[in-house]
């Protein structure tokens, strides 16, 4: 999550007002259908990456935390958040570097979790040119439909392990940084989802219009990597399983980072399910029927 002390207002969030108890902070979230990124194709929910994405946004619009440093969090996913009634975000004030958030829709409890901030300098970054060097992954296998929404380089296979560059977004793009020539946090954690959709495909098999309901994200990141400084997701097989999948993976550097003589930056973890179409939609009728 990015950590800058000037955000612009966030198109994520109405605006902020004082929760009951005076200890937090409470915004509804502003959910554009019409977005080319979080909208990429027609969803019957909000993406998780929404949440996320409005979860940071909160956060750095309550802190002074400086630009540079180390974030973790650990974000868990209760129900999915519908199209309807309106979303609401509470952020809580930091204590002790930790700040915790969440999300409601009326009394469903959507999404909750904390962030932390640590004083860290960002890794070195070699005078080398901006951007991956690969041809991204193919849309279809990350549930994309426009390129400039893959965040993912097409990834290699080496001994089980599967790498894959991370795309630092076009300017303009709802995940570019807000300050240039640095890695947004954002991006990175959206080519962790889309590895873990990748994975689903090529590694377990799964069809393509299966579904991956994501149920927590965790991360450990450095904040501030400037684009010079390559990136590259690797993950180490494990059995991919329908009913609760786990998806964990060292932040490397990219290019010539091939064998395990190289530094490991940071990690994010993934989990949730898969599901089937039709057991999909026997989920989402039984929803709508409540």
């Amino acid at each position: 999550m990015p950590v800058t002390p000037d955000v612009p207002e966030s198109s994520l969030l109405g605006p902020v007002r004082p929760s009951k108890d005076g200890d937090g902070r409470l915004s509804n979230l502003i959910v554009d259908q019409t977005d080319p990124f979080f909208f990429d194709h027609p969803l019957d929910h909000v993406p998780g990456m929404l949440l996320i994405c409005a979860m940071a946004d909160s956060i750095v619009a309550g802190t002074d935390t400086s630009a540079a440093g180390r974030v973790k969090a650990a974000i868990t996913f209760r129900s999915m958040a519908e199209l309807g009634p309106e979303l609401e975000l509470c952020a809580g004030p930091f204590e002790d570097g930790r700040c915790t958030v969440r999300i409601t829709q009326e009394s469903t409890s959507i999404a909750d979790g904390w962030v932390e901030f640590s004083a860290e300098q960002p890794p070195e970054s070699p005078n080398g040119p901006e951007g991956s060097g690969h041809p991204p992954a193919q849309a279809s296998l990350v549930h994309r439909v426009r390129p400039e929404n893959v965040m993912i380089g097409d990834p290699s296979v080496e001994d089980d392990r599967v790498t894959a560059a991370v795309v630092h977004p076009a300017e303009g793009h709802a995940l570019s940084s807000r300050r240039p020539g640095v890695h947004r946090t954002e991006a990175v954690i959206e080519a962790g989802r889309q590895l873990s959709t990748w994975l689903t495909h090529r590694t377990g098999g799964w069809s393509l219009d299966a579904q991956v309901l994501l149920g927590g994200v965790a991360i450990d990141l450095p904040v501030g990597m400037p684009h010079s400084l390559p990136l590259a997701l690797r993950w180490r097989p494990v059995p991919i399983s329908a009913s609760r999948t786990e998806f964990r993976f060292d932040l490397i550097p990219g290019g010539d980072a091939d064998g395990d003589d190289h530094p490991v930056f940071g990690s994010l973890v993934y989990t949730g399910k898969i599901l089937r179409p039709e057991v999909y939609a026997r989920f989402r009728a039984s929803r709508s029927a409540r």
